[in-house]
C-alpha cells in the first residue's frame, strides 16, 4: 500500500512515523512524524495515482488571537502561495497549514517531500508573521486613538 511505502521512505530518512487509522468512510490515512521541531502530518489517499497532503500547525500568541483579523491574514497569505491552505483551529489559538497534492505518483511525492515540507513551514511562518504584524499595527493604532481621546 502507498501509506506503508511512504512510511518506510520517511523512516529511512531518519524520522519515526506513526500511522493513524483510516479516516471514517474512506481509505485515507494520516502519517505523523517530527522534523525540525514540528509535527507534520502527511495525509495519504490511496488511488491510481494517489493523493497527498502535508500539514502542520502553528500556535498564535494569546495577544494576537483575533479571529476575524487572523482569518483575513490567512486568506491573504493563501492567495500568495497557490495550493497552500490555512485553517484556524482550537477557537483561534492555532492555525493549520496544508499543502494539497492531488493525483501525484508516489515516487514524485517522495522526491519532493522535503521541498513540500519546507513550503508548508515557509507558508506557516509567512502567515504567522502577517498575523503578528497586523496585531502589532492594530495595537499601535488603538494606543494612538486612546491617547487622542484623552487629549495627550
Amino acid at each position: 500500500m502507498t501509506r506503508d511505502d511512504l512510511a518506510r521512505y520517511i523512516e529511512n530518512e531518519g524520522h519515526r512515523v506513526e500511522i493513524g487509522p483510516p479516516r471514517e468512510g474512506s481509505d485515507a490515512v494520516e502519517l505523523l512524524f517530527r522534523s525540525r521541531g514540528y509535527v507534520f502530518s502527511v495525509g495519504v489517499r490511496e488511488g491510481d495515482p494517489p493523493g497527498f497532503d502535508v500539514a502542520t500547525a502553528y500556535e498564535i500568541p494569546p495577544w494576537a488571537r483575533e479571529r476575524a483579523q487572523n482569518a483575513i491574514a490567512l486568506q491573504e497569505t493563501a492567495k500568495d502561495l497557490g495550493n497552500v491552505r490555512f485553517l484556524l483551529a482550537s477557537n483561534g489559538k492555532n492555525f493549520v497549514v496544508t499543502l494539497v497534492l492531488e493525483k501525484t505518483p508516489l515516487q514524485e511525492f517522495q522526491r519532493d517531500l522535503w521541498v513540500n515540507v519546507a513550503r508548508v513551514r515557509e507558508g506557516g511562518v509567512a502567515a504567522l508573521e502577517r498575523i503578528l504584524n497586523r496585531s502589532e499595527s492594530r495595537a499601535a493604532a488603538n494606543k494612538f486613538i486612546k491617547s487622542l481621546t484623552r487629549g495627550s
